[in-house]
């Protein structure tokens, strides 16, 4: 599996509000974010709006292959997260293959899925496990920790 970082998106990334119906001719990327929203409103019991999209403008320039759907999910506080979705090169220089990096609140989390199928729902909970753990080390903030360290101090977290 690639290790690679996501590319940043450019200043001027094309952005696209995904609406929270089906419309006709609408891009597979408005179904992609409505599971991604639908998968995680279901795990963590909130109603949540759909995605905003953005992606870099490849095909006009040379700049990386990268899109991002960017949610904000209030539980006991609120969170902003980012799935990015970009071109990552595997080991021995073949083609580039699909990856996927997500970051809660501007930090990322670990993602690793077993397989491509589902992909939505894999991001979602693991979306929700992150959600999960901040909003747990916010309550307890010493749980777990050694000597009294917070989540915050941790790099396990």
């Amino acid at each position: 599996m690639p290790t690679d970082d996501p590319p940043e998106l450019e200043p001027d990334a094309y952005t696209l509000p995904i609406s929270a119906q089906p419309t006709i001719g609408e891009y597979g990327v408005h179904r992609f974010g409505r599971d991604i929203s639908h998968h995680l409103s279901r795990l963590l019991g909130v109603t949540l709006d759909p995605p905003v999209y953005r992606e870099n403008r490849w095909s006009q320039r040379p700049v990386p292959h990268a899109c991002t759907f960017e949610l904000t999910v209030v539980t006991r506080v609120t969170h902003t997260f980012l799935i990015t979705r970009f071109d990552a090169t595997p080991p021995a220089g073949r083609s580039p293959v699909t990856a996927f990096a997500i970051a809660v609140d501007g930090r990322r989390v670990p993602f690793d899925p077993p397989t491509t199928r589902d992909m939505a729902w894999q991001l979602a909970n693991a979306v929700r496990t992150a959600v999960h753990e901040h909003d747990q080390a916010t309550l307890h903030p010493t749980a777990g920790q050694p000597d009294g360290q917070t989540a915050a101090d941790s790099d396990t977290h």
